[in-house]
């Protein structure tokens, strides 16, 4: 039902029987108790409902100047209504503890990781996406490539020379790192997952590599006429027997006391590699070395290896099989990143963290401010008609209810024996009122 039409009808109707019922007593000049009871009725009504026309309008007219001393509320309060309605909004919209829960509640980082999976699912799925995007990797890495491993080469000869001057340095990076791996073996779905990229490198990666360096070796042997049966061929050095690694890999996944036995065999490498480090001997050695390691390493690994990475790289993003692997693999990450990013949000130091920086990021942004400058910036013909909208026509009933309880009141100005369902409508109306406010526990 159209609201602001049924008020408009409403004001019509009631003006024009109040002007008919008053022109008919006019003409015939002489009491009659119908026509009476009709005038008294309707012009009780036209009283309601002009009444809080009138009260509303006074808020928003005259726009601008005054009539008869008069001006118009809203226009004459607009910065003090602007800085209100910033402030409100600051402090009861956007408040830290109302965002959280509005995230809580509509399951926003569920939605949003499912969204994400669907849209990269997507995105996997189209030839073109995957062309473009092994294309952009490929030209990164021959481009930037040679950079970057000299970046990481000098980074690591930077950090050698530090840790052989100050082997304590081992310690405090140790006990940092020795932190996070008790913390991810803790999880049995971690200790399966490292389990399978064991599995994976020590039983599939690795004995591909050991064949390829041995096949190199057997070349040069050959070309250099050297015997072929020179030493074992590497691929038998590197080589694990299948059955004990899965007994082995299935009891670091079972106990977690295996975990600790892992933890202490590298307590042991890191103490001894402290020791190795606080020799005189040993830092001397190193520090005369390292840069001749980095470099022949950096040559090698830009001249040989990154070539080499490159096209295996390229042939493995070729496979439409194995994008499939990368979009596993990236689902399993994202569903990882939400357990934990929801774990974080509901830990007591995660939700207090988050609350802190929403309300730095608010107070930054300077809502209150924002909001005010918007609303400053509309006329007083935008300014009412936002009101009035967001009202959903509430101003309008409250015109149209005034002209009914006007009308009642008429009835019983007419006799005293309307007061009587008056009274009873009224009883009725705080009965109900009692009821519901005892119902939700409110107080008057």
């Amino acid at each position: 039902m159209d609201v602001v039409k049924l008020d408009l009808w409403f004001r019509r109707a009631i003006s024009f029987t109040a002007f008919f019922f008053g022109v008919i007593q006019f003409i015939l000049n002489e009491r009659n108790i119908w026509i009476d009871a009709g005038f008294v009725i309707s012009m009780a009504g036209v009283v309601g409902y002009y009444t809080n026309f009138l009260a509303i309008k006074m808020l928003f007219q005259p726009k601008k100047g005054k009539v008869l001393g008069w001006e118009g509320l809203v226009p004459k309060n607009k910065a003090n209504i602007a800085k209100s309605l910033g402030e409100s909004i600051q402090t009861n919209l956007l408040a830290p503890d109302i965002l959280l829960e509005y995230v809580y509640e509509r399951k926003l980082i569920e939605k949003g990781t499912v969204s994400l999976s669907q849209w990269l699912d997507e995105l996997i799925d189209d030839e073109k996406f995957r062309n473009r995007t092994t294309a952009k990797i490929i030209s990164v890495l021959q481009e930037k490539g040679p950079d970057f491993l000299s970046g990481i080469f000098n980074f690591t000869e930077d950090t050698l020379k530090e840790l052989a001057k100050n082997p304590e340095e081992i310690k405090k990076v140790w006990a940092s790192i020795r932190e996070k791996i008790i913390e991810y073996l803790h999880d049995r779905k971690n200790r399966e997952y490292l389990a399978q990229m064991i599995r994976i490198v020590l039983l599939e990666e690795l004995p591909k590599l050991s064949l390829i360096l041995n096949n190199a070796i057997d070349t040069y042997l050959k070309q250099t006429n050297t015997l072929a049966g020179f030493g074992l061929g590497i691929k038998k050095v590197i080589s694990f027997d299948n059955v004990a690694l899965q007994n082995v890999l299935q009891k670091f996944i079972e106990e977690e006391d295996t975990s600790d036995h892992l933890m202490g065999v590298l307590d042991l490498l890191a103490i001894e590699l402290q020791n190795k480090l606080s020799s005189p001997e040993t830092q001397e050695f190193i520090l005369s070395k390292v840069s001749t390691w980095v470099e022949v390493s950096s040559n090698y690994s830009r001249q040989e290896l990154l070539p080499m990475a490159i096209n295996r790289l390229k042939a493995y993003l070729d496979d439409r099989k194995n994008w499939k692997k990368v979009g596993d693999y990236s689902f399993q990450f994202i569903d990882y990143a939400k357990d934990k990013l929801i774990d974080y949000m509901r830990s007591p130091e995660g939700s207090e963290y988050l609350k802190v920086n929403i309300a730095k990021v608010i107070q930054k942004v300077n809502v209150t401010n924002l909001v005010e400058e918007q609303v400053m910036k509309l006329d007083t013909d935008e300014l009412e008609k936002m009101i009035l909208d967001n009202t959903g026509g509430n101003l309008v009933v409250i015109q149209f209810l005034g002209g009914i309880l006007g009308i009642i009141a008429g009835f019983i100005q007419v006799h005293i024996y309307f007061s009587v369902p008056v009274l009873t409508l009224v009883l009725v109306t705080y009965v109900a009122y009692k009821r519901n406010q005892k119902l939700h526990g409110l107080k008057d």
